[in-house]
């Protein structure tokens, strides 16, 4: 019999189609590390490993698309990304259960999260087969959140996301059913044009 808990086969759904309407200018193509947020995190997912990424692009795709375009990931334009995030996370899945159906679960990570590394997506994909969670989030501001690794068992309730209901909420509801890894850095995303100075000026300083 198969065990359920390994991840033979896995990948990573790179969520990038917002409208940055806190920011007022498209985030994805934010300078950061030599290079853009989404480019950087497109090149996070590659240097994991995962056997398949998935880049969902909504708003501004075409400028986003060319960011990314000459890379080994695969590129989904979901059209109804101003019914908030959850359709992404749809497109995104259905995409891959389709195109991968082999595989055994996926990582959901975000573009504004700039200290995500490689490092840590592979240790919530390790931890899953150690947990037994069907769920392996990162724990930061004492609380669980994305990036984070779902089994295929996940998958139906992820599909059925609405609105702007995202990752955190199927995260929440599993409770003690899932396990963490520590992500402190995770905290920080960019929605503001403050967030996205602190983060500029904390880099600036080495910290």
């Amino acid at each position: 019999m198969k065990n359920e808990n390994k991840t033979d086969s896995w990948g990573i759904i790179l969520l990038a189609a917002g409208t940055s309407s806190r920011l007022g200018k498209p985030k994805q193509l934010l300078s950061f590390n030599g290079s853009t947020l989404l480019r950087n995190a497109a090149r996070t997912a590659i240097s994991s490993e995962a056997d398949s990424i998935a880049i969902v692009l909504g708003a501004d795709a075409v400028n986003n698309e060319d960011e990314v375009k000459d890379l080994p990931v695969d590129i989904v334009i979901n059209k109804e990304y101003e019914k908030g995030m959850a359709s992404s996370i749809v497109a995104g899945l259905n995409f891959l259960i389709k195109k991968y159906p082999a595989l055994d679960g996926i990582v959901m990570m975000l573009c504004d999260q700039p200290f995500a590394d490689a490092g840590h997506i592979r240790r919530l994909v390790d931890m899953h087969p150690i947990s037994g969670c069907p769920i392996v989030a990162s724990f930061y501001k004492n609380g669980k959140g994305v990036p984070a690794f779902f089994h295929k068992n996940i998958f139906p309730e992820l599909l059925q996301l609405t609105g702007d209901k995202g990752a955190r909420n199927i995260i929440m509801k599993h409770g003690s059913e899932s396990a963490s890894v520590p992500f402190p850095l995770g905290a920080i995303d960019i929605d503001t044009p403050e967030e996205y100075e602190a983060l500029i000026k904390s880099v600036e300083k080495g910290a």
